[in-house]
């Protein structure tokens, strides 16, 4: 006979919260950088990218990228589709490796991320106002801990793009 499900247990399960808590918090920001434009994940991807060539014209390799941004480098092609079709990004041969691509903001990609910086604030600001400033920084340190252990490092990390 087979033994029975205990729901109470499956409702503790971590990987089912976090994405409930993730799928309320991406409808919030969404929300927000809709008005321009972006979805979270292509602010997130603009950003990480602006931080990851200061702002400047450099390149960064793909893998490199998708690494920084905690994803594989399919599921970062992915999201980056839209991004090049309206010009934010632009790809190119790596020079120092001609089978790597990398990845350039362009002018228009920094424009949109200066203008939905604004809108991503006041998600941030909502999202804080909603929790409380302690409870919304415990999280974050929380989910920079848990990464941190996942990857196999000993200590949190908050990542400054």
């Amino acid at each position: 006979m087979a033994k029975s499900i205990d729901l109470r247990e499956v409702s503790g399960c971590t990987c089912l919260r976090a994405r409930r808590i993730a799928r309320q918090l991406t409808q919030a920001y969404d929300g927000a950088l809709g008005l321009v434009g972006l979805t979270v994940n292509q602010f997130g991807v603009l950003a990480k990218l602006y931080g990851a060539t200061r702002g400047g014209q450099a390149s960064v390799p793909i893998g490199a990228l998708a690494d920084r941004l905690g994803m594989h480098p399919t599921t970062l092609n992915r999201d980056l589709k839209p991004l090049r079709a309206q010009g934010l990004v632009a790809d190119a041969i790596d020079a120092s490796d001609r089978r790597v691509r990398a990845l350039t903001i362009t002018d228009k990609g920094r424009a949109r991320l200066r203008k939905a910086v604004p809108f991503w604030r006041a998600a941030q600001k909502r999202l804080e106002a909603a929790l409380g400033a302690h409870v919304a920084r415990r999280l974050n340190e929380a989910l920079d801990h848990a990464v941190a252990r996942l990857q196999g490092g000993a200590q949190s990390r908050r990542d400054p793009l």
